[in-house]
């Protein structure tokens, strides 16, 4: 299973980000959320909504394959390549319309394989899926815990989480992609 470390996630998305802040707002959502690829180009505008426990935004992710649908919180970092509010000004913008206009599963792998070559990552081996593996790692890496990534990833039997996890021999999620965004590494 291939997932890429945090500095190689911040390579790949520095490289986005300079290149094209559509495809780096894309590809830190399906990093910032874990989610499917096809579930973050289903994204409309209508989709970033206020948070008002918490204050700020928050993108309400639909349901996809037998998980759930929940929440992620919309995190302001001090380092633009992990600042995710620019989605709020985008999705005002956007209003009922796809949050990453035309953008397509087919396209984004061809993009994200292009940025990981620029990045000095293989590209071979990053894809969108090796985003989500990559959120499932930095959780487990801050918690030790499987529930952790079940819930996070919208599983909904704990054991779909293992085979994130083999090579390292299972909601605080949130907190933990939260700290991640935040600390400018």
């Amino acid at each position: 299973m291939e997932y890429l470390t945090q500095p190689e996630v911040k390579a790949l998305l520095t490289v986005a980000y300079e290149h094209n802040r559509d495809h780096h707002l894309a590809l830190l959502t399906l990093y910032a959320t874990g989610t499917r690829v096809s579930q973050a180009l289903k994204l409309t505008g209508f989709d970033i909504i206020p948070d008002h426990v918490a204050g700020g935004h928050k993108i309400r992710m639909p349901k996809a394959k037998r998980g759930f649908s929940r929440t992620f919180p919309v995190v302001a970092s001090p380092d633009p390549v992990l600042d995710m509010s620019p989605l709020v000004e985008r999705a005002r913008v956007r209003g009922s319309s796809l949050l990453f206009g035309g953008l397509d599963r087919h396209y984004l792998h061809r993009v994200i394989k292009k940025y990981a070559t620029l990045a000095g990552l293989h590209g071979d081996i990053v894809h969108a899926h090796t985003l989500r593996h990559s959120t499932a790692m930095r959780i487990w890496e801050k918690t030790q815990r499987a529930g952790a990534i079940t819930g996070y990833l919208c599983h909904t039997d704990q054991s779909s989480v293992y085979p994130y996890l083999r090579e390292h021999d299972a909601s605080l999620g949130a907190d933990v992609m939260v700290e991640v965004l935040t600390s400018a590494a």
